[in-house]
């Protein structure tokens, strides 16, 4: 079986078959737009965020990069491809992304968005606070957050801070006396102070070594050589009983 022949033009190129070149061209056209369809969706991306996180990101690339590099750790291709493309499309588009932002934040919100920002501060006024099941105080998917009011209504926007925060004053209770400065009279204040150095003068004395008595009960000197007779003790050990020991006797 012979070699196959290979079609060359006049320059010495080498022919291709009509196939493969179609095929080629093909192949070439999707990978072209396979890349645009990439650029676009990267750029609809970064317009729908704010310029804020924009920055954040790019922020905690540069870090990370750094703190690899620090460390000796190899920094990826990917990851240095997309702190490029950031930085050259955020360069390119800023002004277009913070347009966009402002009038995101200008439109009229849907009745189910909720501003957790204003739910932090009276979450308790919610109607689906639980101190349990719900302390945040969030709607349900699906359900409007709606807000208590003191007077007994309920309504989409939330109650004055000054009504929320008035807590009630505990029945029974007047408050501190005004003319008692702190709340407390004078007797109370001077009892405070001598149960105090009552508690001062016990600590001291308990710090202090216990004093032992200076006689005994037969009137015997502690520390004396004599006993209650007046005759002086003989040298040496005391006998031992002979009931103690009774293999010595």
């Amino acid at each position: 079986m012979g070699k196959k022949e290979k079609l060359h033009d006049a320059g010495g190129k080498k022919i291709m078959h009509p196939a493969d070149a179609v095929r080629r061209q093909a192949k070439k056209r999707k990978l072209e737009k396979t890349k645009q369809e990439r650029a676009d969706n990267f750029e609809r991306k970064m317009l729908g965020t704010s310029p804020e996180e924009v920055e954040h990101e790019i922020r905690a690339l540069k870090f990370d990069h750094e703190r690899k590099r620090a460390a000796k750790i190899e920094v990826t291709k990917h990851a240095q491809d997309r702190l490029t493309r950031l930085e050259a499309n955020y360069k390119r588009l800023k002004e277009t992304i913070q347009e966009k932002h402002e009038k995101r934040q200008a439109e009229p919100k849907s009745s189910l968005h909720v501003n957790f920002e204003e739910l932090k501060i009276h979450r308790k006024s919610s109607i689906f606070y639980h101190p349990i099941n719900n302390p945040y105080g969030a709607p349900p998917n699906g359900q409007t957050l709606m807000y208590r009011h003191p007077d007994g209504s309920v309504k989409r926007e939330p109650p004055p801070l000054a009504q929320e925060d008035a807590a009630p004053a505990a029945p029974g209770f007047d408050g501190p006396n005004p003319d008692s400065g702190s709340g407390e009279s004078e007797d109370g204040a001077s009892d405070k102070r001598e149960a105090k150095e009552e508690d001062d003068d016990d600590d001291d004395d308990d710090d202090m070594e216990p004093m032992l008595p200076s006689s005994l009960p037969g009137g015997m000197q502690i520390g004396s050589a004599s006993s209650s007779t007046g005759r002086p003790l003989p040298p040496g050990m005391p006998p031992l009983a002979p009931w103690a020991f009774p293999g010595l006797g």
